[in-house]
């Protein structure tokens, strides 16, 4: 118990000499995330690693907290969320550590399985990236109708980060979206420095790698920085007027020890006329998060600056939790 006390109080520490401007001064310091033993403990599926195992054996499962089809948003959140997943990843694995908290704060949840095209069912986001985004425009609308509200908001990770904006930017989608905030997102083609290594720890990467000839997996190849040869149509066409639209709001949340996007100011974007930018690293908000590729979307730091981007009247300071790479530390807060 002194152990729990000593890190919490070492995490205040750091959280006051590190973020102390994270918010506005008048803004009172409050822990916006006081479920954390309900939703922060093992065996709740609240690392990648135990939420994966559980998707294997039931991939169309739906995150905590996300897909209540009866939901109506509350004047105070009138957006829907709509999470979207990474390339080899499926909607629990992604989002089980964010959608709950999300859904305990108010607003509507919804997360989508898209680009499927092993046959595995837990392996989605594999599919042509242009295609893959397509599969977004019926969701979107479907969440519109289905909740009577006029816009979302869209966060994605990893390839989903890229997609939201290719659909706001690109199908039409503007209109229909307040922001988006993409975590780790492969905005631009990546090295994929590491990621052989950590396909090795997850004992997925080799199984993956050996099918590639068996099955189709465009998704990976293409954001896969192929220089010089010319990046896929999906880049240029993302790139070629501008990363921005006019009127649109765009939060990018990134990480230094990030293996996958490489090098990590990949997932940053350059903001255009009439378009709003904030390029977050997440280690210059909280030092002692050492959250990966995989574990940012469990990061309670990242959980934590999303909720004050998605009610900019709700500014809260950023209470810094330690994380520590692929399992997060979920086991000593609470």
């Amino acid at each position: 118990m002194r152990i729990v006390r000593r890190l919490a109080a070492a995490a205040f520490a750091v959280s006051v000499a590190t973020v102390g401007l994270a918010a506005p001064a008048e803004a009172a310091w409050v822990n916006p995330l006081p479920h954390s033993i309900k939703y922060g403990s093992f065996g709740q599926d609240n690392s990648f690693p135990a939420a994966l195992g559980t998707s294997i054996f039931q991939p169309e499962k739906n995150p905590s907290g996300a897909n209540d089809w009866t939901c109506k948003p509350s004047k105070k959140h009138p957006n829907p969320v709509i999470l979207v997943h990474g390339t080899w990843e499926n909607a629990y694995d992604n989002w089980n550590g964010l959608s709950p908290i999300l859904k305990d704060k108010g607003y509507c949840v919804y997360a989508l399985n898209y680009g499927n095209t092993t046959g595995i069912k837990f392996l989605n986001g594999t599919g042509d990236l242009i295609e893959n985004a397509k599969e977004l425009v019926p969701f979107v609308d479907r969440v519109l109708a289905q909740t009577g509200a006029s816009q979302v908001d869209l966060i994605g990770h990893s390839q989903g980060g890229a997609l939201i904006r290719y659909y706001t930017n690109l199908l039409g989608g503007a209109p229909k979206v307040n922001q988006t905030i993409a975590i780790a997102p492969s905005n631009h083609p990546t090295t994929l420095s590491g990621i052989t290594e950590l396909g090795k720890t997850l004992r997925l990467f080799g199984v993956a790698m050996g099918l590639l000839d068996l099955i189709n997996m465009p998704a990976a190849v293409q954001q896969a920085d192929k220089s010089p040869e010319p990046q896929s149509p999906f880049y240029r066409q993302l790139t070629d007027n501008g990363e921005t639209v006019p009127g649109e709001v765009y939060t990018t949340i990134n990480t230094k020890y990030d293996e996958v996007v490489t090098p990590y100011r990949q997932g940053e974007i350059k903001a255009g006329p009439g378009a709003k930018v904030d390029n977050i690293t997440i280690q210059n908000v909280c030092s002692i998060d050492k959250s990966e590729h995989l574990s940012l979307p469990y990061s309670k730091n990242v959980a934590q600056i999303i909720l004050n981007k998605l009610d900019p009247n709700d500014q809260r300071r950023i209470f810094c939790y330690p994380q520590a790479p692929l399992f997060g530390n979920t086991q000593l807060i609470g």
